[in-house]
């Protein structure tokens, strides 16, 4: 059972415990996250050798594609690349674990919208207040940017990256603060420490990306959405902030294209544990005070 609190009680259903109980042999478990975790990198290796736009967007990161160019490649990376995994994580729930699709998403009655839409509006105004007042230098991309697409260049990447993000952000947050998740509280009883685990595996999984700061950020990022869903009984919150930080970050700086910076300075570090922290206190205030607080469980 997760430990004793006078805002969460113990209780059968929660979000994390959904596999507390499940019959699945820990060996098919570690199959089945093999599986998908093979499905996802298959995708999109299948997608770089043979979709050409994608080729260049990945091998040659050039931040100044043509708005069309830049377009197709991340349509085909963010979606092609990721919805194979995400459509295999659900069968296997619904088909291996014979559990409902929802206890991936949620432990409340039904998916909760507003919560997953306010923690989105809090990223997008946590994300620009920081950066406004600490990390002015992290807006240049941006402005590169404003000057390198017309409007409706800007209209048709909004789109794209409006629907890649809900693709990639929704499944990363269901296979790691979802399923694996879940399955990793089958061993660890301690909600919190079952999160730090799966912080480390998010951060390994962005191996590949150069210098330290990625590996930095996606701990600490995989940390507050991990504490998101303990707190708030499912991943609305971490499902709505992982979206809204990834649209922010692709349409307003490029990273899908350029990249993630390689290392950041102190007040760029400032800022991060700050818009962090800002996002913690929204799924505090949320937990205490808002519709659907914590302690009401899974009601």
């Amino acid at each position: 059972m997760l430990e004793s609190s006078p805002a969460i009680p113990q209780q059968a259903d929660h979000f994390l415990q959904v596999m507390r109980g499940n019959r699945s042999k820990t060996w098919r478990t570690i199959a089945g996250g093999v599986g998908i975790f093979l499905v996802w990198q298959l995708s999109i290796a299948i997608l770089v050798l043979f979709y050409e736009p994608l080729q260049k967007m990945l091998l040659t990161k050039n931040p100044m594609f043509a708005a069309t160019d830049e377009a197709k490649g991340a349509l085909a990376l963010m979606v092609g690349g990721f919805a194979p995994a995400f459509l295999a994580l659900v069968a296997w729930r619904k088909f291996v674990e014979r559990e409902p699709i929802k206890t991936l998403f949620t432990g409340a009655a039904k998916f909760r919208w507003p919560l997953a839409i306010s923690a989105a509006f809090a990223v997008v105004f946590l994300s620009y207040v920081t950066s406004a007042a600490f990390d002015q230098e992290s807006m240049g991309p941006f402005e590169a940017r404003m000057a390198q697409f017309s409007p409706s260049d800007w209209l048709l990447l909004a789109a794209v990256y409006l629907a890649g993000t809900f693709v990639q952000s929704t499944f990363e947050e269901v296979y790691i603060r979802g399923w694996l998740l879940q399955h990793v509280q089958r061993f660890i009883a301690h909600g919190l420490v079952a999160v730090l685990v799966t912080a480390v595996i998010f951060s390994i999984l962005h191996i590949g990306h150069p210098g330290w700061a990625t590996y930095v950020v996606t701990f600490f990022m995989g940390s507050a959405f991990g504490y998101s869903a303990w707190r708030l009984n499912g991943l609305e919150a971490a499902i709505g902030g992982h979206i809204a930080n990834n649209f922010m970050s692709a349409l307003l700086l490029g990273t899908i294209v350029g990249g993630n910076p390689a290392e950041m300075d102190l007040m760029q570090g400032f800022a991060y544990a700050l818009y962090l922290l800002g996002f913690l206190g929204f799924v505090e205030a949320w937990a205490r005070f808002g519709p659907s607080p914590a302690r009401q469980g899974a009601a």
